[in-house]
C-alpha cells in the first residue's frame, strides 16, 4: 500500500517476505513513488517477517537516489528480523538516521546462533 501526500512525502506499508522473488515488487513500489515526485519516502516494515539482502538493496539504491533528488527515504517499524540485517551490515545509519554500533551487531549474532558471548 502507498499513501501520498501533496507536500513530496509518501508512505509504502509493506508485509510479508522481502527477497529474491518479491524485491521487485518492492522496487515498482518506490519507483511509483518517484513518478508521482515523492522525494520523501517512508517505509513502514512493522509487518515484515523476512528480509534478506535483496530487499536491503532496493532500499539502499532507492535511499541513494532519493538523496540525488535532495530526498529521503527512511525505514520505519523495524521487525526484528529487519533490525538485525541493519545490524550486521552496518546499513542502519544509511535507511534510518539512526547510527549503528557494530558491538551490538555481534551480540545479536551470538544470540541468533546459540554462541557464547
Amino acid at each position: 500500500m502507498i499513501r501520498y501526500r501533496s507536500n513530496g512525502q509518501a508512505t509504502i506499508v509493506l508485509e510479508g517476505e522481502i527477497d529474491f522473488s518479491t524485491a521487485p515488487s518492492v522496487q515498482a513500489a518506490l519507483t511509483a513513488c518517484r513518478d508521482k515526485k515523492a522525494t520523501d519516502i517512508d517505509i513502514d516494515l512493522a509487518a515484515v517477517s523476512f528480509c534478506d539482502a535483496s530487499g536491503l538493496n532496493v532500499f539502499i539504491a532507492a535511499s541513494r537516489h532519493a538523496a540525488a533528488e535532495e530526498g529521503d527515504v527512511r525505514l520505519h517499524h523495524l521487525a526484528p528480523v529487519v533490525r538485525l540485517l541493519l545490524d550486521v551490515t552496518g546499513a542502519g545509519y544509511l535507511l534510518t538516521g539512526r547510527r549503528q554500533d557494530a558491538r551490538p551487531a555481534k551480540d545479536h549474532v551470538r544470540q541468533a546462533s546459540g554462541g557464547a558471548p
